[in-house]
């Protein structure tokens, strides 16, 4: 492929305008491949997803070394920080142990917090929340409980799949729904580079 037939191939005018993420593309190793370019032969076609084979190799390279060099990183910063990180835990519970029995010295009067020079201890309520633990005993006492009680209520859900199954069937599409008409999804897949030259006769 020389660059007159690459540029034969340019301005088509049918074709619709790139996403602008790829719009300022420019390929590394034939530059008139940009813009407009699309493939027509099928040479062109095997060798753009040459190209994207080679592309998405180096991306996963990049990739990998990235998460090499972040580990590196991680590691680093796990062994600078791992004394600090301990001081952190043993004082936080040094605190707490120590505010949980002597409550009645550290706080005066009404107050729920110690104040200090450094810092501040202070107790809050938590719990005393019903959880469930058993969902399909509450739903059969509930079952059992007159709706006006107000210990439940009904929600009026639409079953997506049986409203399809009756669109389908009837033509009908309800008040507030929007039936999406069916349309072919092109989907590209690459065959790896190691992949396609083992498999080269």
């Amino acid at each position: 492929m020389n660059a007159d037939e690459l540029m034969a191939m340019a301005g088509n005018a049918d074709s619709p305008p790139l996403p602008p993420e790829i719009a300022g593309y420019q390929d590394d190793q034939v530059p008139e491949v940009r813009g407009p370019w699309r493939p027509v032969k099928r040479t062109e076609y095997d060798w753009a997803f040459l190209r994207l084979s080679e592309c998405q190799a180096e991306a996963d390279a990049i990739e990998e070394q990235f998460k090499a060099a972040l580990a590196r990183l991680e590691k680093r910063r796990d062994e600078l920080a791992s004394h600090a990180i301990r001081g952190v835990s043993y004082f936080t519970f040094v605190l707490k142990e120590a505010a949980r029995a002597n409550r009645d010295y550290l706080l005066r009067g009404t107050k729920k917090t110690a104040e200090f020079l450094h810092g501040a201890i202070s107790w809050r309520k938590l719990g005393g929340r019903l959880t469930v633990s058993d969902p399909k005993a509450l739903a059969e006492w509930l079952a059992a409980q007159p709706i006006e009680s107000g210990l439940y209520r009904v929600e009026l859900k639409p079953e997506m799949r049986a409203l399809q199954d009756h669109c389908k069937r009837t033509g009908e599409v309800p008040p507030g729904t929007v039936w999406g008409e069916e349309y072919d999804e092109i989907y590209i897949k690459a065959e790896p580079l190691q992949e396609a030259i083992e498999r080269k006769p």
